[in-house]
């Protein structure tokens, strides 16, 4: 179990190093040639996850079609989101409206799934929306393009949760692994067309290691998936919040004001409640595998 911890602190930790990478890639790049590259090279090193009789041909063999072509929209279209948000906010703040996702899937549970949520969670789901408020402060500062970027992608990544969980447990790993790594590079790479430019040598290299760290992260999810329970692995992911204050201060000079520091805690105490709750009622409520770079709590 030890194991499995120390894996699933690390698979955040590099999840959250390559986002500081795409931060600092910018502007220069279109947000979807970013997600492009940063997702063929783990596509193609995707058969490393292959089990004993998996294929290459099961990336399109599919048990439920239908919820696997709506969950793969789903991860292709926030992965992009993620992109505009981390060079457009500073880190940490970037971080704390993603973390807004699993109060979106407690509410798609209501209303998509008809689960029965008690008044604990809802509480803490409009902690959490206070929090994203208290954060963003709209009417008070000037609401950029980035905000509504995160909350999209959180949005997505809730939706993704959700779909996981009516699907089940009723597609192999690589299948879910490699498609996601497939589809959200084929998305970007259809979407970067008009906006396409060659990559300058110093460009190159960060892109590429987006497309490392994108990799890694999954191979130590996997591990981690492998070795500890689920709310093991899952209460890791808020680990992310820690490297991102970090991060945005030594390397992007972001140092949050207090307001900021506030909103940030209650989303992440909100999240870390409903999480904490989510197990109760689903066990299997972390993915083996998510290659998406932002909080995931649900089958993929």
């Amino acid at each position: 179990m030890l194991k499995g911890t120390v894996f699933a602190f690390l698979a955040f930790a590099v999840f959250a190093w390559g986002d500081a990478v795409v931060k600092a890639i910018g502007h220069g790049l279109d947000p979807f040639e970013v997600t492009f590259i940063g997702y063929l090279l783990p596509f193609l090193l995707s058969p490393v996850f292959m089990r004993k009789g998996d294929r290459l041909g099961h990336l399109f063999r599919w048990n439920r079609p239908w919820l696997m072509a709506l969950r793969l929209l789903f991860v292709a279209i926030s992965t992009p989101l993620s992109v505009m948000s981390f060079r457009s906010l500073p880190f940490a703040e970037a971080f704390a409206l993603l973390f807004l996702m699993p109060s979106l899937v407690t509410v798609m549970s209501i209303v998509v799934l008809k689960e029965p949520v008690r008044w604990r969670r809802r509480l803490a789901v409009c902690a959490a929306f206070v929090g994203v408020l208290i954060v963003a402060r709209p009417g008070f500062r000037e609401l950029l393009p980035g905000h509504f970027a995160a909350i999209g992608c959180a949005f997505a990544s809730a939706a993704t949760v959700v779909t996981g969980r009516m699907m089940g447990q009723t597609e192999r790993r690589f299948t879910l692994i490699g498609t996601v790594f497939l589809s959200t590079a084929l998305l970007s790479g259809v979407l970067m067309v008009p906006n396409f430019t060659w990559p300058t040598p110093g460009q190159w290299v960060l892109a590429l290691s987006f497309a490392v760290t994108t990799f890694a992260a999954q191979a130590l999810f996997t591990l981690a998936a492998t070795y500890a329970p689920a709310e093991r692995v899952g209460a890791a992911q808020y680990s992310q919040i820690l490297w991102a204050l970090a991060i945005g201060a030594a390397f992007f000079d972001e140092w949050p004001d207090v307001w900021s520091l506030v909103g940030i805690a209650i989303v992440v105490g909100s999240g870390l409640f409903i999480f904490a709750r989510e197990q109760a009622v689903h066990h299997d409520a972390v993915p083996e595998a998510s290659p998406v770079p932002v909080p995931v709590s649900g089958k993929p």
